[in-house]
């Protein structure tokens, strides 16, 4: 009991021992995971190396304050990516252990087999559904199940079914419109058995105790790093400058170990040494900018920055992919939706004390409830879903994966010039989620300290133009059902209906943004693909066995999902590769 409890046991880097068995680079949604796994087994030691903190407070774990639009900003890392010539977009990235998944928006879709599926006939051994099915289960702890067949029960990561009732009247709106269209609506986002187009409820990873529950507090808690803390040492403030890459005596590489620093400029350097691997979890915009660094990727580039080539791999930084969109907001009532907080300062005092007294209401309860996914070439010419055959049904074919995400969220930018402070406001997010465009992610410098340069390119392949402008006007046509059906709601922000192809194209080149679903940046392929891989079916680096990366910088191609539940499966099935190399 506190004063006499243990803090969390964290390291800087001159308390660290001269060599690990494992070294985890990136103690994020993946990098916790691992750690875990790997640590519970008490026979090697393992370091994980993070460039953030282990803050744990009320705000860190509250779900609307730990959130990065509405926090203190400090576990999260923005920089100005490139959208297209002369258009820059914010990307964002998660910094402290848990990484994005202590900041994200907690959404848990594992989205649906036919992607997995699909990785496993382009040739990748044991990623299809039925292989990572058991470890979406093994990570999931689902607290209050609408089913019991397809969840994990005892899992560290807590996911939470969505309520019987919707929280947000607008909610309710969009359903009642979306089934008058044609899409069913389906209570579990992650059930393999419903088809891959329909109204889906979102499963949230919000924890019994009222918490977000990311992958620092689920998998290393305080109890477990205490409990483990003789062999499992985490660094952090420490940043990773290099991979140190050597040629042994046999002509081959290995990785030797990490050459780290203190977050601060100016820091001094240490090398740590690894017996046995170097595992790369630094996410996708950030994997691939340590690889470069330590002298892996394309040997032009790296010979532009002024870093010595030590292993030539062209697909390092390349593939980049992304969900790309554009938010489109519109009036509602103003209790039917999240804006009443904002509105309403009497109402925000209320809800901060039943939070923080009773664990309930509109602090705990998050603004997206719901997301229509569905297939362009499902859709009619009025926008309303098609009746789909038995085969289009099947979620588990690689040919009927979702291409269009309508996100919804009960909240809008109250901000914005003009808006009416008498009226709720809402937002519908048009997505493409299987987007084609390739972009890439490259290095500004050899300083591990300077920000890497990201392009990605969007929109520079026309058939996500084409995607895009087609789900725009689906979640238009949603709107307009909503009107018709008496639901009254006034564009605040958006296209009318019946715009032309230019007009529509200038509203969504003016505000296309990121949803920051970045991957594929090492993306698991062979390495002389056309679209040329970086690691091999067991996340090893090619060429050098002892590295591999585990991240969504290894995803084949970007699943049609948020990105949280496929990272965490990854991560535990590199955790029982990594472990059955090391018998």
């Amino acid at each position: 009991m506190w004063p006499f409890e243990s803090s969390y046991p964290q390291r800087r880097p001159s308390e660290l021992q001269a060599e690990y068995d494992y070294i985890i680079v990136g103690g994020g949604t993946a990098g916790c995971v691992l750690a875990r796994r790997l640590a519970e087994e008490r026979k090697w030691s393992v370091l994980v190396v993070e460039r953030g903190d282990a803050r744990d407070g009320w705000l860190d774990k509250s779900p609307l304050f730990s959130t990065y639009q509405f926090s203190d900003k400090k576990h999260g890392v923005s920089l100005q990516a490139r959208m297209w010539e002369g258009k820059k977009v914010e990307v964002l990235g998660g910094k402290g252990l848990g990484g994005t998944s202590r900041i994200n928006g907690m959404q848990w879709t594992r989205g649906v087999p036919g992607d997995y599926n699909a990785w496993g006939e382009s040739g990748r051994e044991g990623w299809s559904y039925d292989t990572l099915k058991p470890y979406f289960e093994r990570a999931e702890g689902h607290w209050n199940p609408a089913t019991l067949t397809h969840y994990g029960r005892n899992g560290p990561l807590q996911v939470e079914a969505p309520p019987q009732e919707y929280r947000w009247g607008v909610t309710r709106e969009i359903v009642d419109a979306s089934e008058q269209m044609g899409f069913a609506l389906c209570n579990d986002v992650n059930d393999a058995k419903l088809p891959s187009s329909g109204c889906f409820l979102l499963h949230l990873s919000t924890s019994e105790d009222n918490y977000r529950s990311s992958t620092f507090r689920a998998y290393l808690p305080k109890a477990f790093a205490l409990a483990h803390r003789e062999k499992l040492h985490l660094c952090t403030n420490t940043v990773t400058r290099k991979v140190e890459v050597e040629k042994t005596a046999s002509g081959t590489l290995k990785a030797t170990g990490v050459i780290i620093q203190d977050a601060k400029p100016g820091s001094s350097t240490r090398f740590i040494a690894a017996r046995k691997e170097v595992i790369v979890c630094c996410g996708a915009l950030t994997s691939p900018k340590l690889l470069l660094l330590s002298g892996i990727g394309p040997a032009k580039h790296l010979q532009e920055i002024g870093i010595p080539v030590v292993h030539e791999l062209e697909g390092v930084g390349s593939n980049l992919q992304d969900h790309m969109g554009t938010p489109m907001s519109f009036y509602a009532p103003i209790w039917d939706t999240w804006v009443a907080l904002f509105l309403k300062p009497w109402w925000l005092i209320w809800q901060v004390l039943r939070y923080l007294i009773f664990g309930v209401g509109w602090l705990r309860d998050y603004y997206m409830e719901t997301s229509i996914y569905t297939r362009a070439d499902y859709l009619d010419e009025n926008m309303d879903q098609k009746q789909l055959t038995e085969k289009q049904r099947d979620a588990t074919l690689p040919e009927n994966i979702p291409d269009i995400e309508i996100m919804f969220g009960a909240v809008c930018d109250i901000m914005h010039p003009g808006y009416d402070k008498t009226k709720g406001g809402y937002n519908l997010l048009p997505t493409v989620l299987r987007p084609q465009s390739r972009g890439t992610v490259r290095l500004s410098s050899s300083d591990p300290l300077d920000p890497p340069v990201v392009d990605l390119n969007y929109l520079s392949a026309p058939a996500d133009r084409v995607t895009l402008r087609t789900a725009a006007r689906l979640a238009l046509r949603l709107v307009a059902t909503m009107d018709a059906r008496g639901y009254a709601t006034s564009p605040i922000r958006a296209p009318a209906l019946d715009a032309s192809d230019a007009e529509l194209d200038a509203f969504l080149d003016a505000d296309t943004q990121s949803f920051f679903h970045y991957s594929s940046t090492c993306r698991m392929a062979p390495r002389d693909a056309r679209e040329p891989g970086v690691v091999d079916d067991a996340l090893r680096v090619h060429g050098v066995p002892n590295l591999r990366v585990c991240d969504a910088s290894v995803f084949p191609q970007i699943p049609a999902a948020h990105t949280q539940a496929p990272v965490i499966a990854v991560a535990e099935r590199c955790a029982d590769i990594v472990k059955a190399a090391a018998k």
